[in-house]
């Protein structure tokens, strides 16, 4: 499982790293700072991320088993040292999906109310990498889990296989990071790496969460520098990401330090963030980031 990274704005300004205030978070800022939590083995509380007035968005990670591939049908979860090892059943299963993580759900609430920040659940990872969606039915039935197990708390889903594993708190929206390798690609799905992404991102996005007017919800992507990345640039450019999170570390070429190398003139490799900045994207305003492997204090 990938380390928890920061994400930084290119145009990110040294004042803004200052700042004690709590301000409105604003979607269309080129400033905001996302980081990702969730997989350290002796990681801090979520809440003492969120007390950082330099971060904007906090990622929760990983969703990281499917539906389709997940024991009992439920999608599964690893936040590192935050949960015990107890699961939810769905007919009599032990699924992957964890149910105890005492204190996410109210650090959740606590990062939002009182430190004004963004909270993200983000699906996928590094590991294991064989999650992928078998049909758009599935995109559909993935988003409505999503909804209702992290979403707003409704009356709907209350019975005891509609679990929530944060209690009453709800996400600000769902971040992709992508990452699924499997040798060889399942018979039924041989475009699994991007298959049924775009159906239940658009579902999320034009019917899902129109449904809840308290507050704005959130797309957000995290695919490879490389261009085209095999999971990412064609459901980006079908289906709406407000945030564009670049890994610009894991690919030598194209990576952040390829930028710093070309412009002191000893590579002919650069970094890829204007291909980024000018590939095809559904939503013309996307604001794209340059994703880093950062040392913060928490």
């Amino acid at each position: 499982m990938r380390s928890p990274y920061g994400l930084i704005s290119t145009t990110i300004a040294a004042t803004s790293l200052l700042s004690s205030a709590v301000a409105a978070f604003d979607a269309s800022s080129p400033t905001n700072v996302a980081v990702y939590w969730g997989q350290g083995s002796n990681q801090a509380r979520l809440v003492e991320t969120c007390k950082n007035s330099a971060i904007d968005i906090v990622i929760v990670s990983f969703l990281n088993v499917f539906p389709d591939q997940g024991p009992g049908g439920f999608p599964g979860t690893n936040f590192g040292n935050a949960c015990g090892g107890s699961v939810y059943k769905n007919n009599g299963v032990d699924t992957d999906l964890l149910s105890d993580c005492p204190n996410i759900g109210a650090d959740i609430s606590a990062c939002q109310t009182t430190y004004g920040k963004k909270v993200l659940l983000s699906l996928g990872g590094g590991a294991p990498l064989d999650y992928y969606i078998a049909n758009d039915a599935s995109a559909t039935s993935f988003a409505d889990f999503l909804w209702g197990a992290f979403g707003p708390q409704t009356s709907a889903w209350t019975t005891a296989n509609k679990p929530r594993p944060f209690g009453s708190a709800s996400v600000d929206g769902f971040d992709y990071d992508i990452e699924s390798e499997i040798s060889p690609a399942p018979a039924n799905a041989p475009d699994y790496q991007t298959r049924g992404y775009a159906t239940m991102i658009n579902y999320l996005k034009n019917t899902l969460f129109p449904q809840d007017t308290s507050k704005s919800y959130y797309i957000s992507g995290a695919p490879q520098c490389v261009l085209p990345d095999a999971h990412l640039s064609s459901v980006i450019a079908a289906s709406w990401f407000d945030f564009v999170f670049v890994q610009f570390y894991n690919t030598p070429y194209c990576s952040a330090r390829a930028g710093i190398n070309h412009a002191a003139g000893t590579t002919t490799n650069d970094i890829s963030y204007d291909g980024w900045a000018n590939s095809s994207s559904l939503n013309p305003n996307v604001r794209i980031s340059i994703g880093l492997v950062i040392n913060m204090p928490f």
